[in-house]
């Protein structure tokens, strides 16, 4: 069944771009956060959300595995008007600040609080398998960054996925990050279990991933993405991963932000 995916192209490059302007000057702002990874998963989470929570108010649960990449779920939630807090008190000093990784509060269908890598998915796992037993069939949106691929767990974990026909969409944000570039992680995947690979910054294969998503039974989607793809000059440079802008810098990345959202 394909679902129509009723906003524009148009609409999420604007979207895109308010959001890419939002993670770099709030970092800025607080100094800190990890803007390469946020910036990149959001090419593709952003979307997702934004289909899922506004168009359709889909059930699911969302395992952000990579929990350091928090300040871009944060503007996701705060852009969407879905939970403005966790973005207007992200490391603030004051008693509801939301830190560096990820908290169960910011989002109701958040499934568990996250920070260190590599132990999203056998938690999605565990949850997925409970809600199979209770014959409740809600699907866990698990995302991964390229970087945790090399944690031993995962590896088991989505062996058992498949086995036992767990619907678990897997989605990882592959944005070339500097520790698995040479490694080709990915093939090792699609060695033993099939693989979806589509362009980040395609707006087809965003659907695409989409209507996978929407649909039944365990799934791995890579979403190939560039650190801080949208601005110009700054794509992919190891510093980015989680350096923080200069005002200097944050003002000439602000005049070079270019949405990449081909057809």
């Amino acid at each position: 069944m394909d679902y129509l995916i009723s906003t524009s192209k148009e609409e999420i490059k604007n979207l895109l771009d308010q959001n890419t302007c939002q993670i770099l000057r709030k970092a800025n702002e607080v100094n800190a956060g990890h803007i390469g990874g946020s910036i990149s998963m959001s090419q593709f989470l952003l979307p997702l959300m934004y289909f899922l929570e506004i168009e359709n108010h889909f059930e699911y649960k969302l395992v952000l595995s990579k929990g350091h990449a928090s300040l871009g779920l944060y503007s996701i939630l705060y852009l969407l008007k879905i939970n403005k807090q966790p973005f207007l008190n992200y490391c603030t000093k004051n008693k509801n600040s939301f830190h560096g990784h990820t908290c169960s509060k910011s989002f109701k269908k958040l499934l568990a609080s996250s920070g260190s890598l590599g132990h999203g998915l056998p938690l999605a796992m565990g949850y997925a398998y409970a809600q199979k037993l209770k014959n409740n069939n809600k699907p866990v949106i698990c995302i991964l960054g390229d970087g945790e691929l090399q944690e031993g767990t995962l590896w088991e974990s989505l062996l058992h996925i498949f086995n036992m026909q767990l619907n678990i969409k897997v989605i990882v944000d592959f944005n070339n990050s500097i520790e698995t570039n040479t490694l080709k992680i990915d093939d090792a995947i699609k060695s033993f279990i099939e693989v979806i690979d589509l362009d980040g910054t395609s707006f087809s294969d965003i659907k695409k991933g989409i209507n996978m998503i929407m649909g039944k039974g365990p799934k791995v989607i890579i979403f190939r993405t560039i650190k801080l793809a949208n601005v110009k000059s700054y794509e992919s440079k190891p510093q980015w991963h989680a350096g923080i802008p200069n005002k200097e810098e944050l003002n000439d990345m602000l005049n070079n932000i270019s949405i990449k959202l081909e057809d």
